[in-house]
């Protein structure tokens, strides 16, 4: 039998090779995709976790701006209105006057929506914890509130003190929390998906 007309077609055990390498290329892409696929979520639930933590760091600070920002305009007496208008036309840096003070009220608005989501999410997660009955998830929640809601903030110390727990613990506590508030907070895209 002559071997030059069978063309370029491989010999059986050659394309078994192919075959095996193409196979092995595939699973390879595949795992290479998966692991991609992993991390993306890892860090897009990680950046909700940060994101979490720094509501709650600044939500006082949310909170005071939200009740007590000038962003109502029609709330304000002309004389304070004009002196305001007058104060941002003096500076260089704004060219546009309505725009900036158009800028003001969204971002109180948008502050406003936050501390109200936010507050709902906390009481809702003061419900989660007390529903529990677990004595570590009511705890949890004392220790959120006492060192980024509570009117007075504690300190890491004086919540261990308060609660007789290891300073170590609070913080346990705190990331034990946020994981669940980041879910509330956040929905499906706060959740860690495995």
């Amino acid at each position: 039998m002559d071997t030059t007309q069978k063309g370029n077609a491989p010999e059986p055990a050659e394309a078994d090779v192919i075959k095996l390498a193409a196979e092995i290329g595939a699973k390879t892409a595949i795992n290479i995709m998966e692991k991609e696929r992993q991390k993306q979520l890892s860090e897009r639930h990680n950046r909700k976790l940060r994101n979490t933590k720094l509501l709650l760091r600044n939500f006082r600070m949310f909170k005071l701006h939200s009740e007590n920002a000038v962003a109502e305009l029609q709330d304000i007496d002309e004389d304070a209105y004009q002196v305001f208008e007058e104060m941002m036309m003096s500076s260089e840096k704004i060219s546009n006057n309505s725009l900036f003070v158009e800028s003001i009220k969204k971002s109180v608005a948008r502050t406003r929506i936050i501390v109200t989501h936010v507050s709902d999410m906390l009481r809702l997660y003061e419900i989660y914890c007390e529903q529990s009955g677990k004595p570590e998830y009511i705890r949890r929640f004392r220790v959120i509130s006492a060192m980024y809601v509570d009117d007075e903030a504690l300190t890491a110390s004086q919540i261990a003190d308060i609660e007789g727990i290891d300073e170590r613990t609070v913080y346990k506590d705190v990331d034990a929390a946020v994981d669940k508030l980041s879910a509330l907070i956040f929905g499906i895209d706060g959740v860690k998906c495995k």
